[in-house]
């Protein structure tokens, strides 16, 4: 009985508290329109994340109601350019909110530390990481990985077989990143699976999809934390979901793969990889980083280094060959630039073409491979963002995806165009850049952008180049965008066919 009252009593309050707090408003946020009951409870969130399709509707909530909405009880969503520098900049002093906790271990990573100091310490040692002149220097491995890939195609048209180029994009990410991290290929691409070896802490070996590990973890994960407070609950009553066990399939991956490059680290086996970044610093120095925390930076390594850059490509992909005067444009420019030559492309001769990046930054721009709003909680004496007062303990974020799609600063913004970014005049392209910020801004701005740039150059030169593609369910496809932390693509299957160069 006494269970029975107890019960009841927490499930009244989980529903008349917010309603109090609403009507009270302590911190002034019913002058914020909101969407449908989003003011009143994260419900309206949660269910727009089970949809998959988070995104489209903050959006949506922007585009009817204005620049300050309302999403959550405590959540202020903001669409104005100005509000980037004013949340993420240098200097802002805004911190992370609590639904980083969603997805933290007992070690935080570099992208979950909430702490400024801590995340600061981590970010200086593994700077030298992702520096351009560390990434230049493992052009050779990026290289093979894509001549893999390559041959890869070229089987599927020797077979007379569509290819699920989204699915293969990933193995070449997941491939080429474990080559990177951990100085060996999962061999994902040569099988045409993700099934690979896991690992519990008893020694258990297994295998494990490790595309549906990642997704079905950072989905849940992603809900789990929009009511932070209510973790140690709701990570007891889910502890049984299969997304749960996703995510300890996903850490078993990583320990597995992290055991095994430690182990050939203590036979005195030198690799010239991401990992011994993660032991020394450029000095030779070493870090003497707890196994834990090791385990969380390759987590995040991977999770960002496979998934993002998946998604960018195969975006990119799809919108060239949606957009054949675009792919027409782009394949003049490497023609002229790279010759007669059927090698992979280097990086000398791709870096400065002018179209390849427009190519690359407008499918950033109109198919973000991240589109969620990154949430800060205003500091203490509250903060005016994009020109409205808000007060402290309040969380707030920029739609990346509304904010890339703003009117004022991009002519025909749902339009795939990279001409903008070259032929428009000063004052536009500036304007332009005021928005465009797909991998964040400040100090917590995606320290792997120079290598997800670096990939995306060698990889599409090289697609553009050597294969045409026909869609398989005719030119009217669509791609689909399935929000769970990042924007993933679905499914991509196209009918390939080699170029004469």
């Amino acid at each position: 009985m006494l269970v029975l009252a107890i019960s009841v009593l927490f499930i009244l309050y989980l529903f008349i508290q917010p309603l109090v707090v609403y009507l009270i408003d302590p911190k002034g946020l019913r002058q914020f329109p909101s969407p449908s009951v989003a003011g009143l409870t994260s419900f309206w969130r949660i269910f727009h994340s089970l949809q998959y399709k988070h995104y489209q509707a903050i959006h949506d909530a922007h585009v009817k109601l204005g620049t300050h909405v309302r999403i959550a009880p405590n959540h202020i969503s903001i669409s104005d350019p100005a509000a980037m520098n004013d949340i993420y900049g240098h200097g802002a002093g805004l911190l992370k909110d609590p639904w980083y906790d969603g997805g933290a271990g007992e070690f935080r990573h570099m992208a979950d530390a909430r702490i400024k100091t801590e995340h600061q310490a981590k970010r200086k040692k593994l700077a030298h990481v992702f520096a351009q002149k560390n990434i230049e220097s493992l052009e050779p491995v990026i290289l093979d990985a894509t001549a893999t890939l390559v041959s890869q195609i070229d089987k599927h048209i020797a077979q007379n077989k569509a290819i699920n180029i989204r699915r293969y994009l990933n193995y070449y990410t997941i491939d080429l990143f474990a080559e990177l991290l951990y100085g060996r290929s999962l061999g994902c691409l040569e099988r045409g699976d993700d099934i690979v070896e896991a690992q519990t802490k008893d020694a258990k070996v297994y295998k494990a999809h490790m595309i549906r590990s990642l997704h079905d973890a950072t989905h849940m994960n992603t809900i789990l934390g929009y009511e932070a407070h209510l973790l140690p609950l709701t990570k007891t009553l889910f502890a049984r979901h299969p997304y749960m066990k996703a995510g300890a399939n996903w850490d078993n991956i990583i320990y597995h793969n992290t055991t095994k490059r430690l182990q050939d680290a203590e036979s005195g086996e030198e690799k010239k990889d991401l990992f011994s970044n993660l032991l020394r610093n450029n000095k030779g120095e070493s870090l003497d980083l707890p196994m834990g925390e090791i385990l969380a930076e390759c987590s995040v390594m991977m999770n960002a280094g496979t998934d993002t850059t998946t998604a960018a490509l195969t975006n990119t992909i799809f919108l060239l060959y949606k957009h054949p005067r675009v792919l027409a444009k782009l394949r003049q420019e490497l023609d002229s630039a790279i010759g007669s030559s059927a090698d992979i492309p280097n990086y000398a001769s791709v870096s400065s073409l002018p179209y390849l990046r427009a190519c690359i930054e407008e499918s950033l721009r109109i198919r973000p491979a991240s589109s969620y709003g990154l949430p800060r909680v205003v500091p203490a004496g509250g903060r005016v963002i994009a020109g409205q007062y808000i007060r402290e303990g309040v969380t707030v974020s920029v739609p990346t995806y509304t904010l890339l799609r703003n009117t004022d600063c991009f002519k025909d913004a749902e339009s795939f165009n990279p001409d903008r970014w070259i032929e428009s005049d000063k004052a536009t392209r500036d304007r332009m850049n005021t928005a465009h910020f797909p991998f964040s801004v400040g100090p917590r701005a995606c320290i792997g952008r120079n290598i997800a740039y670096f990939e995306q150059l060698l990889v599409i030169s090289s697609i553009v180049r050597f294969f045409d593609f026909t869609f398989v369910d005719g030119e009217s496809q669509e791609l689909a965008t399935l929000e769970r932390f990042n924007s993933n693509p679905g499914e991509l299957r196209l009918w390939p066919s080699r170029r004469t160069v």
